[in-house]
This record gives C-alpha cells, structure tokens and sequence, in this order.
C-alpha cells in the first residue's frame, strides 16, 4: 500500500544532495525522528548493506535494524525494515531538474497480521511527520557549504 509520495525541488546539482543525504551525521537535522544512523555492516553502502537508526517516538529512544535494498549513487537510495509486524519500504529518487535536483520520497507500508486494524490510525500522523523531511532537507543541502558545493554560480532559485 503506497502511503506516501512528496516530491521537492532542491536548487543544488544531485551529486550535491546525495553526498548531503549520504552523511549520516547531518541526519538527525532532516530525518523525521532521527537522532542518529550507523552503518552497521562492513564495506561500501550497497544493496544488502544494514544500518542501525536510532530514533525518538513518543519519549522513547528506540533503536531498529533497516536494510538497504536500493542503492544507485546519485539516483536513489531505498531502506527496508520491519517492527511491529509492520513492514516499511522507504525510496529517495534523485533526478536531474532546471539546473538543481527533484528529489521523491516515497514509503510503502505492508502490515501483517493484525496491524490492518490499527493501519488507519496511524497514517495521518506519520503522514504528516514524514511531510516535514524533504523541505527540511532542502533547507539544509542549500544552506551547507560543504567544502564549496554552495555557490550562487551553480545555484538557481527553486
């Protein structure tokens, strides 16, 4: 079930924004709930790699396991987990528009078992919470200078 789709315009070249979405210390500035990412299995980022998200939701610090499941630098990046009986498939496309980068945030939900039930209690909440990520990620990737990536040359205005 597709649960979400928010699309933005970024006035930086892709290969700028995912550098930006790839330095997971910067995460907790735009990842709803997110207070820190940690690559958890050796190598490069690949599909098949996992990493540990702790997050905050309703006054807890929760830690869970998610699973790369796409990874084409510079194009898109997919995270994959399940908790609660729920399994969420979170996608970032990155394409090339007007000089910067459209960036779509998708997340399809499947619930398992009785999770139907409680699925539309849910979705507004999280719904709004994930509206807030990407103009959040596109304050931050224009505001950050990055060894020099934010110049008003390369830059249009969204």
């Amino acid at each position: 079930m597709r649960f979400f789709t928010y699309t933005i315009h970024i006035a930086r070249r892709p290969e700028r924004v995912w550098a930006y979405m790839m330095d997971f210390d910067k995460a907790p500035r735009w990842r709803s709930l997110v207070r820190r990412i940690e690559v958890a299995t050796p190598g490069p980022m690949a599909v098949g790699s996992q990493l540990r998200i702790t997050f905050d939701v309703r006054g807890e610090t929760r830690t869970l396991v998610s699973e790369v499941w796409a990874c084409e630098p510079v194009k898109q990046w997919g995270l994959r987990n399940t908790e609660h009986n729920l399994t969420g498939t979170f996608l970032y496309r990155l394409e090339p528009d007007d000089g910067g980068t459209r960036v779509t945030f998708t997340c399809d939900v499947r619930p398992h078992g009785w999770m139907w039930l409680t699925l539309p209690l849910l979705i507004p909440g999280n719904r709004r919470r994930y509206s807030e990520q990407l103009p959040r990620l596109k304050a931050e990737v224009e505001r950050d200078t990055m060894d020099g990536w934010n110049s008003s040359a390369s830059a249009q205005p969204a």
